[in-house]
């Protein structure tokens, strides 16, 4: 699946290009959720105020000892005290769902765009990166035997688009895969964004 990759120059630039993508979503689901939690605010108004209509309807509760219309009042002032109360509990369950909300939303904003990235790209880039230490492993160890080398030109020849077939002045398929085998083998490398000079480097320590 690493061949779906491009080259090691362009997928630098779409690292940076997906890491940018999930930051903004990721700074705009936190936003949104600190937005929305800033409803509990009306929500807390909510509450003081069921928390003063309860105090209210108490403070009257001693007036129905009065004699002809201490019933009333008592009646009234039992209402008041049961709205105030269930004004509290109202508050109080919006508050607790506008939480619950900022948060769902927040994960929401922020994770959804963002899941090609780490189901799809993520793998595809933790397996590049293998493939990549794979293969300077391998070139340190055979890089310069020629029939390594004529294994990596012939990767290189099937990477190349039709496109860089085309440019060339003389085709590549009109060339002997020898001639053009170390230039292959060292485009196979930067094409994994290794160094060519690595195919080298035993003869040179020589």
């Amino acid at each position: 699946m690493s061949h779906l990759m491009p080259r090691a120059p362009a997928l630098h630039v779409l690292d940076a290009a997906i890491a940018l993508w999930v930051a903004i979503w990721i700074g705009l689901g936190v936003a949104i959720g600190l937005e929305v939690a800033q409803l509990t605010s009306l929500s807390r108004t909510v509450v003081i105020d069921g928390h003063a209509v309860e105090t209210v309807g108490r403070s009257l509760e001693p007036l129905k000892a009065l004699p002809f219309v201490g019933s009333v009042v008592g009646q009234e002032a039992a209402r008041i005290a049961s709205a105030g109360a269930s004004t509290v509990r109202g508050g109080e369950s919006t508050t607790s769902s506008i939480h619950v909300l900022s948060v769902l939303l927040a994960l929401a904003v922020a994770l959804l765009p963002s899941m090609p990235v780490f189901g799809f790209y993520l793998p595809l880039r933790l397996e590049r990166r293998r493939e990549c230490r794979a293969l300077k492993a391998a070139v340190r160890a055979h890089g310069e035997d020629p029939a390594f080398q004529t294994f990596l030109a012939q990767r290189a020849l099937a990477a190349l688009s039709y496109h860089q077939l085309r440019r060339e002045a003389s085709p590549l398929w009109m060339r002997s895969l020898e001639s053009e085998r170390e230039q292959l083998a060292a485009a196979e490398l930067r094409r994994f964004g290794l160094d060519p000079r690595l195919l080298g480097q035993r003869r040179s320590r020589a």
